[in-house]
Protein backbone atom coordinates (compact mmCIF):
# COMPACT_ATOMS: atom_id res chain seq x y z
CA UNK A 1 0.00 0.00 0.00
CA UNK A 2 3.27 1.89 0.86
CA UNK A 3 3.90 2.24 -2.66
CA UNK A 4 0.82 2.29 -4.54
CA UNK A 5 0.31 5.58 -2.37
CA UNK A 6 3.66 7.10 -2.77
CA UNK A 7 4.64 10.42 -4.14
CA UNK A 8 6.55 7.84 -6.94
CA UNK A 9 3.05 7.00 -8.59
CA UNK A 10 2.09 10.47 -8.39
CA UNK A 11 -1.66 9.45 -7.92
CA UNK A 12 -1.99 7.24 -10.21
CA UNK A 13 -4.40 9.31 -12.27
CA UNK A 14 -7.21 7.51 -14.96
CA UNK A 15 -5.32 6.34 -17.80
CA UNK A 16 -1.94 7.60 -17.45
CA UNK A 17 1.30 5.44 -17.20
CA UNK A 18 1.47 5.78 -13.21
CA UNK A 19 -2.17 3.81 -13.74
CA UNK A 20 -0.13 1.13 -15.58
CA UNK A 21 2.54 0.84 -13.37
CA UNK A 22 -0.13 0.12 -10.47
CA UNK A 23 -2.41 -2.50 -12.70
CA UNK A 24 1.51 -3.88 -13.30
CA UNK A 25 2.48 -4.36 -9.77
CA UNK A 26 -1.07 -5.84 -8.89
CA UNK A 27 -0.58 -8.42 -12.13
CA UNK A 28 3.18 -9.55 -10.77
CA UNK A 29 1.43 -10.14 -6.81
CA UNK A 30 -1.31 -12.00 -8.65
CA UNK A 31 1.31 -14.55 -10.71
CA UNK A 32 3.79 -14.76 -7.09
CA UNK A 33 0.01 -15.92 -5.59
CA UNK A 34 -0.56 -18.49 -8.61
CA UNK A 35 -3.46 -16.84 -9.67
CA UNK A 36 -5.19 -17.99 -13.49
CA UNK A 37 -4.36 -14.74 -15.43
CA UNK A 38 -7.17 -13.42 -17.72
CA UNK A 39 -5.93 -10.68 -19.11
CA UNK A 40 -4.42 -9.90 -23.08
CA UNK A 41 -1.62 -12.24 -24.39
CA UNK A 42 -1.98 -14.93 -21.78
CA UNK A 43 -1.40 -12.12 -18.56
CA UNK A 44 -3.13 -10.31 -16.40
CA UNK A 45 -3.52 -6.94 -17.68
CA UNK A 46 -5.96 -5.70 -19.52
CA UNK A 47 -5.55 -2.94 -22.02
CA UNK A 48 -8.45 -0.65 -23.04
CA UNK A 49 -8.09 2.31 -25.47
CA UNK A 50 -10.72 4.77 -24.79
CA UNK A 51 -11.49 8.52 -26.34
CA UNK A 52 -11.58 11.31 -23.78
CA UNK A 53 -12.83 14.67 -24.31
CA UNK A 54 -11.05 17.51 -22.52
CA UNK A 55 -12.61 20.68 -21.48
CA UNK A 56 -11.08 24.29 -22.37
CA UNK A 57 -13.14 26.35 -20.03
CA UNK A 58 -15.21 26.05 -16.94
CA UNK A 59 -18.63 25.05 -18.08
CA UNK A 60 -21.77 27.29 -17.98
CA UNK A 61 -25.08 26.47 -16.79
CA UNK A 62 -27.78 28.34 -18.50
CA UNK A 63 -31.12 28.62 -16.85
CA UNK A 64 -33.66 30.92 -19.55
CA UNK A 65 -31.63 33.70 -20.15
CA UNK A 66 -29.37 33.60 -16.65
CA UNK A 67 -25.78 32.23 -17.09
CA UNK A 68 -24.46 30.76 -14.02
CA UNK A 69 -19.99 29.31 -13.81
CA UNK A 70 -18.88 26.56 -12.58
CA UNK A 71 -16.42 27.69 -9.61
CA UNK A 72 -18.18 30.88 -9.43
CA UNK A 73 -21.85 30.08 -8.63
CA UNK A 74 -21.54 26.61 -8.85
CA UNK A 75 -19.64 23.40 -8.79
CA UNK A 76 -20.02 20.78 -11.88
CA UNK A 77 -19.25 17.67 -9.70
CA UNK A 78 -19.57 15.49 -12.38
CA UNK A 79 -20.57 15.96 -16.62
CA UNK A 80 -20.95 13.25 -18.34
CA UNK A 81 -20.92 15.16 -21.93
CA UNK A 82 -19.61 18.42 -22.99
CA UNK A 83 -23.14 19.23 -23.55
CA UNK A 84 -25.97 18.43 -21.94
CA UNK A 85 -29.73 19.95 -22.28
CA UNK A 86 -33.07 19.55 -21.07
CA UNK A 87 -36.51 21.36 -19.54
CA UNK A 88 -36.53 21.87 -15.93
CA UNK A 89 -38.34 19.66 -13.52
CA UNK A 90 -38.44 19.80 -10.37
CA UNK A 91 -38.16 16.25 -8.47
CA UNK A 92 -41.35 14.67 -6.60
CA UNK A 93 -40.41 11.74 -4.07
CA UNK A 94 -40.82 8.71 -5.74
CA UNK A 95 -41.68 9.89 -9.80
CA UNK A 96 -39.23 9.00 -11.91
CA UNK A 97 -37.55 11.60 -14.03
CA UNK A 98 -38.55 11.87 -17.38
CA UNK A 99 -35.87 11.24 -19.88
CA UNK A 100 -33.26 13.94 -20.33
CA UNK A 101 -34.92 16.02 -17.85
CA UNK A 102 -32.79 18.89 -15.86
CA UNK A 103 -34.28 17.93 -12.29
CA UNK A 104 -34.25 20.13 -9.43
CA UNK A 105 -33.22 18.85 -6.64
CA UNK A 106 -33.59 20.51 -3.00
CA UNK A 107 -32.95 17.68 -0.47
CA UNK A 108 -30.22 15.14 -0.16
CA UNK A 109 -28.77 12.64 -2.20
CA UNK A 110 -30.09 9.52 -1.10
CA UNK A 111 -29.68 5.92 -2.90
CA UNK A 112 -33.69 6.19 -3.81
CA UNK A 113 -33.74 9.65 -5.09
CA UNK A 114 -30.47 8.63 -6.98
CA UNK A 115 -32.70 5.78 -8.69
CA UNK A 116 -35.60 8.35 -9.23
CA UNK A 117 -33.27 10.88 -11.40
CA UNK A 118 -31.28 8.10 -12.88
CA UNK A 119 -32.81 8.90 -16.69
CA UNK A 120 -32.48 12.65 -16.25
CA UNK A 121 -29.23 14.28 -18.16
CA UNK A 122 -29.13 17.21 -15.28
CA UNK A 123 -29.43 17.54 -11.58
CA UNK A 124 -29.53 20.89 -9.61
CA UNK A 125 -28.87 20.41 -6.13
CA UNK A 126 -28.09 22.25 -2.85
CA UNK A 127 -24.51 22.98 -2.38
CA UNK A 128 -23.84 19.98 -0.76
CA UNK A 129 -26.31 17.31 -2.48
CA UNK A 130 -23.91 16.09 -4.65
CA UNK A 131 -22.29 14.79 -1.98
CA UNK A 132 -18.53 15.49 -0.20
CA UNK A 133 -16.68 15.97 -4.04
CA UNK A 134 -18.43 19.05 -4.34
CA UNK A 135 -15.51 20.99 -2.82
CA UNK A 136 -13.09 19.69 -4.32
CA UNK A 137 -15.01 19.93 -7.42
CA UNK A 138 -14.64 23.63 -7.90
CA UNK A 139 -11.25 23.93 -7.69
CA UNK A 140 -11.10 22.10 -11.32
CA UNK A 141 -12.43 21.07 -14.93
CA UNK A 142 -14.71 18.33 -14.98
CA UNK A 143 -13.79 15.53 -16.71
CA UNK A 144 -15.76 14.03 -19.26
CA UNK A 145 -16.86 10.30 -19.71
CA UNK A 146 -14.30 8.70 -21.89
CA UNK A 147 -15.24 6.89 -24.43
CA UNK A 148 -14.87 3.13 -24.53
CA UNK A 149 -13.69 1.61 -27.95
CA UNK A 150 -15.09 -1.67 -29.21
CA UNK A 151 -17.80 -1.83 -26.77
CA UNK A 152 -21.36 -0.24 -27.11
CA UNK A 153 -21.40 3.65 -25.87
CA UNK A 154 -22.75 3.53 -22.70
CA UNK A 155 -25.89 5.52 -21.36
CA UNK A 156 -24.15 8.68 -19.55
CA UNK A 157 -25.25 9.18 -15.81
CA UNK A 158 -26.78 13.00 -15.19
CA UNK A 159 -24.46 15.36 -14.47
CA UNK A 160 -24.89 16.81 -11.07
CA UNK A 161 -24.27 20.33 -10.40
CA UNK A 162 -24.28 21.46 -6.58
CA UNK A 163 -25.52 25.40 -6.64
CA UNK A 164 -24.56 27.72 -4.41
CA UNK A 165 -27.76 28.52 -1.56
CA UNK A 166 -28.22 31.81 -3.68
CA UNK A 167 -28.02 30.35 -6.89
CA UNK A 168 -30.24 28.05 -5.85
CA UNK A 169 -32.81 30.18 -4.88
CA UNK A 170 -32.59 31.77 -8.24
CA UNK A 171 -32.98 28.76 -9.89
CA UNK A 172 -35.86 27.68 -8.14
CA UNK A 173 -37.97 30.36 -9.09
CA UNK A 174 -37.92 29.45 -12.72
CA UNK A 175 -41.44 27.87 -14.30
CA UNK A 176 -41.42 23.93 -15.01
CA UNK A 177 -40.47 23.59 -18.62
CA UNK A 178 -37.97 26.38 -18.88
CA UNK A 179 -34.39 25.39 -21.07
CA UNK A 180 -31.72 24.61 -19.39
CA UNK A 181 -28.25 24.08 -20.90
CA UNK A 182 -24.93 22.86 -19.23
CA UNK A 183 -21.89 23.18 -21.76
CA UNK A 184 -18.25 23.82 -22.41
CA UNK A 185 -15.87 23.82 -24.95
CA UNK A 186 -13.98 21.04 -25.60
CA UNK A 187 -10.05 21.50 -25.88
CA UNK A 188 -9.13 18.58 -27.26
CA UNK A 189 -10.13 14.71 -27.50
CA UNK A 190 -7.37 12.21 -25.99
CA UNK A 191 -7.05 8.79 -27.58
CA UNK A 192 -5.62 6.96 -24.76
CA UNK A 193 -5.49 3.74 -22.49
CA UNK A 194 -6.44 2.42 -19.26
CA UNK A 195 -5.44 -1.08 -17.66
CA UNK A 196 -7.28 -3.30 -15.57
CA UNK A 197 -5.75 -6.38 -13.75
CA UNK A 198 -7.96 -9.52 -13.67
CA UNK A 199 -6.86 -13.09 -12.32
CA UNK A 200 -8.98 -15.95 -11.82
CA UNK A 201 -9.03 -19.34 -9.39
CA UNK A 202 -11.04 -21.90 -10.68
CA UNK A 203 -13.56 -23.53 -8.65
CA UNK A 204 -12.90 -27.21 -7.54
CA UNK A 205 -16.28 -28.81 -7.82
CA UNK A 206 -17.88 -29.72 -11.15
CA UNK A 207 -20.86 -27.61 -10.87
CA UNK A 208 -20.15 -24.72 -8.32
CA UNK A 209 -17.40 -23.91 -10.50
CA UNK A 210 -20.01 -22.53 -12.61
CA UNK A 211 -20.81 -20.06 -10.43
CA UNK A 212 -18.43 -16.71 -10.14
CA UNK A 213 -17.63 -14.21 -7.13
CA UNK A 214 -16.12 -11.36 -8.19
CA UNK A 215 -14.16 -9.30 -5.90
CA UNK A 216 -12.43 -6.01 -7.26
CA UNK A 217 -11.14 -2.51 -6.58
CA UNK A 218 -10.52 0.46 -8.55
CA UNK A 219 -6.79 1.24 -8.80
CA UNK A 220 -6.76 4.54 -10.18
CA UNK A 221 -7.28 8.38 -8.33
CA UNK A 222 -7.00 11.27 -9.54
CA UNK A 223 -3.54 12.52 -10.05
CA UNK A 224 -1.60 15.42 -9.32
CA UNK A 225 -2.89 19.04 -10.15
CA UNK A 226 -1.55 20.64 -12.43
CA UNK A 227 -2.58 24.28 -11.31
CA UNK A 228 -1.24 23.88 -7.69
CA UNK A 229 0.64 26.90 -6.40
CA UNK A 230 4.62 26.73 -5.97
CA UNK A 231 5.22 24.69 -2.70
CA UNK A 232 2.38 22.94 -2.52
CA UNK A 233 1.45 19.58 -2.28
CA UNK A 234 0.66 18.91 -5.95
CA UNK A 235 0.08 14.89 -5.79
CA UNK A 236 -3.20 13.68 -5.03
CA UNK A 237 -2.23 10.04 -3.43
CA UNK A 238 -5.13 7.91 -3.26
CA UNK A 239 -4.04 6.27 -0.11
CA UNK A 240 -7.88 5.92 1.11
CA UNK A 241 -9.23 6.26 -2.10
CA UNK A 242 -8.72 3.76 -2.79
CA UNK A 243 -4.83 1.87 -2.68
CA UNK A 244 -6.96 0.74 0.80
CA UNK A 245 -9.40 -1.40 -1.38
CA UNK A 246 -6.85 -2.73 -3.71
CA UNK A 247 -4.56 -4.10 -1.26
CA UNK A 248 -7.83 -5.46 0.76
CA UNK A 249 -8.72 -7.39 -2.22
CA UNK A 250 -4.92 -8.40 -2.67
CA UNK A 251 -4.75 -9.65 0.92
CA UNK A 252 -7.91 -11.52 0.24
CA UNK A 253 -6.55 -13.16 -3.04
CA UNK A 254 -3.29 -13.93 -1.09
CA UNK A 255 -4.93 -15.34 2.02
CA UNK A 256 -7.75 -17.39 -0.50
CA UNK A 257 -4.64 -19.08 -2.53
CA UNK A 258 -3.14 -20.58 0.69
CA UNK A 259 -6.32 -21.74 2.01
CA UNK A 260 -7.78 -25.32 -0.06
CA UNK A 261 -9.22 -24.46 -3.41
CA UNK A 262 -12.84 -23.17 -3.03
CA UNK A 263 -15.47 -24.75 -4.68
CA UNK A 264 -16.77 -22.05 -6.73
CA UNK A 265 -15.07 -20.00 -8.82
CA UNK A 266 -13.31 -16.80 -7.35
CA UNK A 267 -12.55 -13.80 -10.05
CA UNK A 268 -10.00 -10.36 -8.91
CA UNK A 269 -10.29 -7.15 -10.54
CA UNK A 270 -9.04 -4.09 -10.46
CA UNK A 271 -10.26 -1.35 -12.65
CA UNK A 272 -8.81 1.49 -14.26
CA UNK A 273 -10.00 4.86 -14.98
CA UNK A 274 -13.31 4.59 -12.16
CA UNK A 275 -12.36 8.43 -11.21
CA UNK A 276 -13.19 9.25 -14.93
CA UNK A 277 -16.38 7.71 -15.30
CA UNK A 278 -15.84 3.92 -14.92
CA UNK A 279 -14.45 2.87 -18.00
CA UNK A 280 -12.28 0.02 -16.70
CA UNK A 281 -15.08 -1.57 -14.92
CA UNK A 282 -17.51 -1.00 -17.79
CA UNK A 283 -15.33 -2.67 -20.51
CA UNK A 284 -15.16 -6.03 -18.08
CA UNK A 285 -18.96 -6.06 -18.33
CA UNK A 286 -19.40 -5.46 -21.36
CA UNK A 287 -16.53 -7.94 -22.62
CA UNK A 288 -16.81 -10.24 -19.12
CA UNK A 289 -13.86 -12.66 -18.88
CA UNK A 290 -16.80 -15.00 -17.81
CA UNK A 291 -20.94 -14.76 -18.75
CA UNK A 292 -22.34 -12.22 -16.28
CA UNK A 293 -25.18 -14.26 -16.11
CA UNK A 294 -22.63 -16.74 -13.92
CA UNK A 295 -21.62 -14.12 -11.45
CA UNK A 296 -23.62 -14.92 -8.23
CA UNK A 297 -22.17 -11.69 -6.36
CA UNK A 298 -19.93 -8.59 -6.71
CA UNK A 299 -18.05 -7.20 -3.98
CA UNK A 300 -16.20 -4.17 -4.53
CA UNK A 301 -13.66 -2.73 -2.01
CA UNK A 302 -13.76 0.99 -1.56
CA UNK A 303 -12.10 3.36 0.55
CA UNK A 304 -11.55 0.96 3.95
CA UNK A 305 -8.52 2.72 5.50
CA UNK A 306 -9.71 4.94 8.25
CA UNK A 307 -12.79 4.17 10.34
CA UNK A 308 -15.98 5.66 10.04
CA UNK A 309 -17.52 7.25 13.55
CA UNK A 310 -20.84 6.64 12.35
CA UNK A 311 -20.11 2.95 12.62
CA UNK A 312 -19.16 0.52 15.44
CA UNK A 313 -15.34 0.37 15.71
CA UNK A 314 -13.45 -2.05 13.28
CA UNK A 315 -16.56 -2.05 11.01
CA UNK A 316 -17.86 -1.87 7.39
CA UNK A 317 -20.78 -0.87 5.67
CA UNK A 318 -21.84 -2.02 2.64
CA UNK A 319 -23.73 -0.33 -0.09
CA UNK A 320 -27.31 -0.91 -0.98
CA UNK A 321 -26.87 -3.49 2.32
CA UNK A 322 -31.07 -3.20 1.99
CA UNK A 323 -31.49 -4.23 -1.68
CA UNK A 324 -30.70 -7.74 -0.94
CA UNK A 325 -29.62 -10.65 0.79
CA UNK A 326 -25.82 -10.63 0.54
CA UNK A 327 -24.27 -8.28 3.30
CA UNK A 328 -26.80 -9.76 5.61
CA UNK A 329 -26.02 -13.01 5.23
CA UNK A 330 -21.97 -12.06 4.89
CA UNK A 331 -22.89 -10.83 8.57
CA UNK A 332 -24.25 -13.48 10.19
CA UNK A 333 -21.14 -15.32 8.65
CA UNK A 334 -19.21 -13.12 10.66
CA UNK A 335 -18.41 -10.22 8.75
CA UNK A 336 -18.32 -6.89 10.01
CA UNK A 337 -20.83 -5.37 8.12
CA UNK A 338 -23.31 -2.94 8.43
CA UNK A 339 -25.51 -0.66 7.02
CA UNK A 340 -24.78 2.33 4.93
CA UNK A 341 -24.98 5.29 7.08
CA UNK A 342 -24.66 7.91 4.82
CA UNK A 343 -27.69 7.13 2.42
CA UNK A 344 -27.81 10.82 1.18
CA UNK A 345 -24.81 10.46 -0.47
CA UNK A 346 -26.06 7.72 -2.95
CA UNK A 347 -22.84 5.29 -2.73
CA UNK A 348 -24.29 2.35 -3.82
CA UNK A 349 -24.81 4.23 -7.18
CA UNK A 350 -20.84 6.01 -7.26
CA UNK A 351 -18.75 3.17 -7.69
CA UNK A 352 -17.95 0.57 -9.71
CA UNK A 353 -20.24 -1.99 -8.48
CA UNK A 354 -23.06 -0.08 -9.98
CA UNK A 355 -21.81 -1.37 -13.22
CA UNK A 356 -22.50 -5.01 -12.99
CA UNK A 357 -25.71 -4.07 -10.46
CA UNK A 358 -27.57 -1.95 -13.51
CA UNK A 359 -26.92 -5.49 -15.55
CA UNK A 360 -28.54 -7.68 -12.59
CA UNK A 361 -25.63 -8.86 -10.77
CA UNK A 362 -26.05 -8.51 -6.98
CA UNK A 363 -23.53 -5.66 -6.66
CA UNK A 364 -22.11 -3.67 -3.54
CA UNK A 365 -18.77 -1.89 -2.68
CA UNK A 366 -17.72 -2.64 0.98
CA UNK A 367 -16.52 0.61 2.47
CA UNK A 368 -15.63 2.71 5.76
CA UNK A 369 -16.02 6.07 4.01
CA UNK A 370 -16.59 8.18 6.56
CA UNK A 371 -16.53 11.78 4.57
CA UNK A 372 -13.43 12.60 5.85
CA UNK A 373 -11.97 16.15 4.85
CA UNK A 374 -8.96 14.42 3.18
CA UNK A 375 -10.82 13.25 -0.16
CA UNK A 376 -9.65 13.57 -3.15
CA UNK A 377 -7.17 15.78 -1.66
CA UNK A 378 -3.27 15.93 -1.64
CA UNK A 379 -3.56 15.01 2.41
CA UNK A 380 -5.10 11.51 1.42
CA UNK A 381 -1.81 10.32 2.63
CA UNK A 382 -0.36 6.60 3.88
CA UNK A 383 -0.38 8.44 7.28
CA UNK A 384 -3.80 8.97 7.71
CA UNK A 385 -4.33 5.21 7.28
CA UNK A 386 -5.49 3.49 10.56
CA UNK A 387 -4.28 0.02 9.79
CA UNK A 388 -5.54 -1.32 12.66
CA UNK A 389 -8.60 -0.81 11.71
CA UNK A 390 -8.35 -1.62 7.82
CA UNK A 391 -6.79 -5.30 9.41
CA UNK A 392 -9.35 -6.14 11.20
CA UNK A 393 -12.08 -5.42 8.89
CA UNK A 394 -10.28 -7.09 5.99
CA UNK A 395 -9.77 -10.45 8.10
CA UNK A 396 -13.36 -10.07 9.36
CA UNK A 397 -14.36 -10.77 5.49
CA UNK A 398 -12.10 -13.61 5.02
CA UNK A 399 -13.51 -16.46 6.16
CA UNK A 400 -17.00 -15.07 4.85
CA UNK A 401 -16.12 -14.60 1.65
CA UNK A 402 -14.46 -18.08 1.95
CA UNK A 403 -18.09 -19.65 2.85
CA UNK A 404 -19.71 -17.83 -0.44
CA UNK A 405 -17.35 -19.53 -2.20
CA UNK A 406 -18.09 -23.12 -1.16
CA UNK A 407 -21.67 -23.03 -0.45
CA UNK A 408 -24.76 -22.82 -3.16
CA UNK A 409 -26.15 -19.92 -1.65
CA UNK A 410 -27.08 -17.69 -4.08
CA UNK A 411 -27.93 -13.78 -3.21
CA UNK A 412 -31.07 -11.91 -4.33
CA UNK A 413 -31.85 -8.81 -5.10
CA UNK A 414 -35.33 -8.05 -2.44
CA UNK A 415 -37.76 -7.21 -4.16
CA UNK A 416 -38.66 -3.94 -5.75
CA UNK A 417 -34.73 -3.00 -5.02
CA UNK A 418 -32.95 -4.56 -8.09
CA UNK A 419 -31.87 -1.60 -10.01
Amino acid sequence: MEFLASDAMNGRGSGTRDEWIAVTYVAAQLRRFGLEPLGDNGGFVQMIEIERPELGAPPVLTVADRRFTHGKQLSVVSMPLPKLAGSLTRYTKGTPAPKGAVMLVGEPMTQEIGADVAAASIVLTNPDGCGPGAKAARDRLPRPAARTLGVPAATPRPACVALDAETYDLVAKAADGTSVTLESDVKSVQKMNTWNAVGRVMGSDPKLSQDVILLGAHIDHIGARANAPAGTDAINNGADDDASGSIAVLEIAEAIMRGPRPKRTIVFAWFGSEESGGAGSRYFADKPVVPLDRIVANLQFEMIGRPDAKVPAHTLWLTGFERSSLGPELARRGAKLVQDPHPEQNFFMRSDNYQFARRGVVAHTVSSFGLHKDYHQASDEIATIDFAHMTDAIRSMVEPIRWLANTAFKPQWLPGKKP
